[in-house]
């Protein structure tokens, strides 16, 4: 008896104790800006068919600013995508995120290498299933033209206090080659 009362209390105080609050952010927080630059989050979550993704953060091909952009290739008949994480590699099992409120959107720029190619971006895709999940989400359903062009997503009204997955991608459908630039939370 004495061992199942210590085993319960010892449940209820892990159960009172809280996990800590996810970090403020300094604005703006960049995601990706140039190739070797920090940045808050990791594009460590591949989706999908990950064989068939390519990510090349230091193309200089025609960038949007600076010396490079993101250049994102996918080479299936399926669907992919890659989840910007914090902490790397996580799926919702640790702690980790940053608090971003403040923020009033979240800016990307992104351009097709052909124009007609659909992409979404998000973020918060973690929902409260899990562990440590997104306080929030959004989303941006596109179809890119050959010129650069800045897509936001608001954040106008949402809980900010912990973003795990800064920024998503998912493609589907046929092979596609996208770019992308200065995304940014401000």
């Amino acid at each position: 008896m004495k061992t199942h009362i210590t085993i319960l209390a010892a449940l209820a105080i892990a159960a009172a104790v809280p996990v800590a609050a996810a970090p403020k952010a300094k604005l703006p927080c960049v995601v990706y800006d140039n190739a070797g630059g920090p940045a808050p989050y990791t594009a460590s979550g591949y989706m999908g068919s990950t064989t068939a993704l390519h990510l090349n953060d230091a193309c200089k091909i025609k960038p949007h600013s600076g010396a490079t952009c993101l250049q994102v290739s996918f080479t299936a008949n399926d669907w992919g995508g890659v989840v910007w994480q914090s902490p790397a590699n996580d799926w919702g099992d640790k702690p980790g995120g940053l608090n971003l409120s403040g923020a009033h959107t979240l800016s990307f720029w992104a351009r097709g290498a052909k124009g007609g190619e659909k992409v979404d971006f998000k973020f918060g895709l973690l929902g409260a299933n899990k562990k440590f999940h997104d306080s929030s989400s959004g989303e941006a359903k596109t179809t890119l033209t050959p010129a650069w062009k800045q897509y936001t997503i608001s954040l106008a009204g949402k809980n900010l206090s912990d973003i795990k997955t800064g920024f998503v991608f998912v493609v589907a459908g046929a092979p596609t080659t996208f770019f992308l630039d200065d995304v940014k939370y401000q």
